[in-house]
């Protein structure tokens, strides 16, 4: 007499671990988003406190805006009194790095680089407060007029 083997073949241990597979590559995929709305997120808070900050400046400082090339830490983070509490950074560039700036005239425009991490804001046009480049992913404030 022979007795059966419990237990699964082969070939449904595959059909079981392709389906395990197809779930988890979905969830991962979804994921994925989730990450980039959250710096999405921070970069909007953060541009908000930015533009805050700058307005203070520029009531502390006879109607002149933040300029140079390190404005965050100068202008903002070490003025006296202080407008920004600490250096806040861009979450879609690699390591610590600011936000970007573009001073013209009195027109400014600070931004991320956003989801697709490349610069497409290029600059601000000195008569009209018009930013200059692709209107594409990155987030920004300015006291223009933005993309037209």
């Amino acid at each position: 007499m022979r007795t059966k083997a419990s237990g699964f073949s082969i070939l449904e241990m595959i059909v079981v671990l392709a389906l395990i597979a197809v779930i988890l590559g979905v969830f991962i995929y979804r994921l994925g988003g989730v990450g980039d709305q959250n710096r999405i997120e921070t970069a909007r808070g953060d541009l908000r406190a930015i533009q805050t900050a700058i307005n203070a400046y520029y009531l502390n400082h006879n109607n002149t805006f933040p300029s140079g090339t390190d404005w965050l830490n100068n202008d903002l983070v070490n003025d006296n009194p202080r407008v920004l509490r600490q250096i806040v950074y861009d979450p879609f560039r690699s390591g610590n790095v600011e936000y970007s700036y573009v001073l013209r005239v009195n027109y400014y425009v600070a931004f991320s680089y956003g989801p697709d991490k490349t610069q497409d804001i290029t600059g601000i046009r000195g008569d009209t407060g018009e930013l200059l480049g692709q209107n594409d992913d990155d987030i920004y404030i300015t006291n223009g007029v933005g993309f037209s």
